[in-house]
């Protein structure tokens, strides 16, 4: 090796020396530098005076460097590069028919009634309730064949007995109501004629015992009369479940409201409902204090949420549910928003925010595994209707 060779490599040893030294004494890493701009090394003399005023020549030395950041530089490509090949092996999880399991359809607010076209004596009744959503709903029920049928209450509307004013096209027709209601509970039972059938009442329901509390008292209670020492169980003669022939049917009458529900299990329950939130999604009213999965009715809305908590076994996952409901959404249905012309007929100018639908619930029932359950929403618009692949038409 030549002398000049073993000087150049002593200068660059040292300038990799001096290099070092700036980049720890300004805290910097050598992997975050991205390149080096420029350097400079030196040496020069300076002459200064003591305190006699004789010269003294000071031998200097310095180093400066421009860097720039390896962030400066942009990315390092390929940035993004293709995932590795993957040997898939089968899938080890497991498909099967759910056993011992349970399935209920629910079928929300029904409101049924009848308005006049006309103030003449003899005119042509126009029903409030959909006979078409009620037909595909009726269709569904005979299709699935369910364990059970829940029917959310306001079936009736019982628009004579309410608290709003009424016009005279609504007049004198309880009785027509509560014929068609006869025939619903017939048609319920010969489309599932092996499922339990139960009618929560709701708050359309209670306001015939209301109206008799408060204008007739006496007949309050009323029952047929018994022969000898026979036990007096049946049905008030002015009742809901005696007017429509429950008994006849084998539907369960749930009275009660607001307090009546069934219990599907251990994690779901079925109730009217009486919380409303007009404004925004009434499942939050529902969410915020409930401990159980619920369905629930009154408000005629779609509506379904879920909310997960903290609990001693791990989260827990609770849903609140409205199917919607089967009556009209036309503005037919009495309301605080509805509207009538100069004759008492509604104007159906679709003043509620309403849908129509039900609901299909798969369970497993109480002391059957860890008693879940599945929700699915079956969404009905002018007469038609689509679940799990197969079109329903009224």
């Amino acid at each position: 090796m030549s002398f000049s060779s073993d000087m150049e490599k002593a200068k660059a040893n040292q300038s990799i020396e001096t290099i070092a030294k700036l980049l720890k004494e300004h805290n910097i890493k050598p992997e975050d530098v991205g390149s080096i701009k420029s350097m400079r090394i030196g040496k020069w003399q300076t002459v200064t005076k003591d305190e006699s005023g004789e010269a003294i020549i000071h031998d200097l030395k310095g180093a400066s460097l421009i860097l720039s950041p390896k962030w400066a530089e942009g990315p390092q490509w390929p940035v993004v590069q293709q995932g590795p090949k993957y040997n898939v092996p089968k899938n080890k999880g497991k498909s099967r028919k759910t056993k011992n399991w349970e399935t209920a359809v629910i079928l929300p607010d029904i409101q049924m009634g009848y308005y006049k076209k006309s103030l003449e004596q003899n005119a042509e009744l126009e029903p409030i309730h959909d006979e078409a959503a009620l037909s595909v709903a009726l269709k569904l029920v005979e299709d699935v064949n369910p364990d059970r049928v829940v029917m959310l209450g306001d079936n009736l509307d019982f628009a004579e007995f309410g608290k709003y004013l009424t016009a005279p096209t609504f007049k004198q027709l309880t009785q027509a109501t509560i014929d068609r209601a006869t025939l619903l509970c017939a048609q319920v039972r010969t489309a599932a004629p092996n499922a339990k059938i139960t009618w929560i009442a709701g708050n359309h329901e209670a306001r015939l015992a209301r109206y008799i509390q408060s204008n007739a008292e006496a007949a309050f209670g009323l029952t047929r009369g018994k022969l000898n020492d026979e036990l007096r169980d049946n049905w008030p003669v002015l009742s809901v479940p005696n007017l429509c022939r429950m008994d006849d049917f084998g539907v369960d009458y749930l009275p009660g409201y607001p307090e009546s529900f069934i219990a599907l299990n251990g994690n779901l329950i079925i109730r009217h409902g009486d919380r409303v939130n007009s404004n925004s999604s009434t499942t939050t009213k529902y969410l915020n204090d409930a401990h159980k999965s619920v369905i629930y009715g009154h408000i005629h809305r779609v509506e379904v949420a879920y909310r997960t908590r903290v609990s001693e076994s791990g989260p827990r996952t609770i849903m609140a549910a409205s199917p919607g409901c089967l009556c009209r959404i036309d503005g037919a249905v009495p309301s605080v928003k509805s509207g009538s012309d100069e004759f008492g007929r509604p104007l159906m100018q679709g003043a509620e925010n309403w849908q129509q639908g039900l609901a299909l619930v798969q369970y497993q029932p109480k002391g059957v595994g860890e008693e879940w359950f599945n929700y699915e929403q079956m969404w009905i618009y002018n007469g038609r209707g689509i679940f799990r692949g197969v079109e329903y038409v009224a």
